[in-house]
């Protein structure tokens, strides 16, 4: 299994640094739909079980949301809501350490990205989210996650300059 969850890694670290240098909103989220799924299959693999259970619920999330989307809706704070409370509910039924944590914060704010508008502010909160899963997959062993998170990391900072900060510069001149 081992073996196994390091190549699901392999196309993480493909996936991840794809999915950042995308466009448009929906490509971004569609490529994290995918990662997620993958992701899951990898941490429960490797017995991180939080890790995985919280990446199955983003994979959810994202294809709720992608149903408010598609007819230009809102998504209610009300499933927001179930959300977050959902995430600290996986994570409380399979906390086993300290570093259990990490998910549960990285679920809420990979909440918090997908509802964002605009993708400058995906890319930025995805850096940080991407950032907390770079400590829970050194710990649970999950080593090529660790190569894919820290490239994806490098990849979120390229995608911030291309799209945020050097679009910004042209724009001024």
């Amino acid at each position: 299994m081992f073996i196994v969850a390091q190549i699901i890694g392999i196309l993480l670290i493909i996936l991840n640094v794809i999915s950042m240098q995308l466009k448009n909103k929906k490509n971004i989220v569609f490529v994290l739909l995918i990662i997620n799924l993958l992701a899951a299959i990898n941490l429960m693999m490797l017995g991180s079980y939080t890790g995985s259970i919280i990446c199955f619920f983003a994979a959810i999330q994202v294809i709720i949301n992608s149903f408010f989307e598609r007819k230009n809706k809102e998504i209610p704070k009300v499933i927001l809501g179930f959300y977050f409370i959902i995430s600290i509910i996986c994570g409380v039924i399979t906390y086993k350490t300290m570093f259990d944590i990490l998910p549960i914060i990285s679920s809420i704010l990979f909440t918090i990205t997908i509802i964002q508008k605009k993708e400058k502010n995906i890319r930025r909160i995805h850096l940080i989210n991407m950032s907390l899963w770079v400590v829970y997959d050194f710990i649970s062993a999950a080593y090529t996650n660790v190569i894919s998170d820290s490239i994806t990391l490098v990849s979120d900072l390229v995608g911030i300059y291309r799209f945020d900060i050097r679009k910004n510069d042209n724009n001024k001149k």
